[in-house]
């Protein structure tokens, strides 16, 4: 049996992509710089979806 994994998704409700990002060790999201970058790259990714230009996806 594997390890236990916890999930955190992000969903854009306007175009409905979703992303997640899986952890083994969920107390990493407690630090901030930590969290900060994986929200960071989870909403880029799904605000990805509504621009053609890839460089130009988040204003973070």
């Amino acid at each position: 049996m594997g390890k236990p994994t916890w999930t955190l998704s992000v969903t854009n409700n306007s175009n409905g992509v979703s992303v997640d990002y899986e952890t083994e060790t969920p107390g990493e999201l407690l630090i901030p710089d930590v969290a900060t970058d994986v929200v960071k790259d989870l909403v880029n990714t799904v605000r990805a979806y509504d621009t053609e230009n890839e460089h130009d996806v988040c204003g973070w």
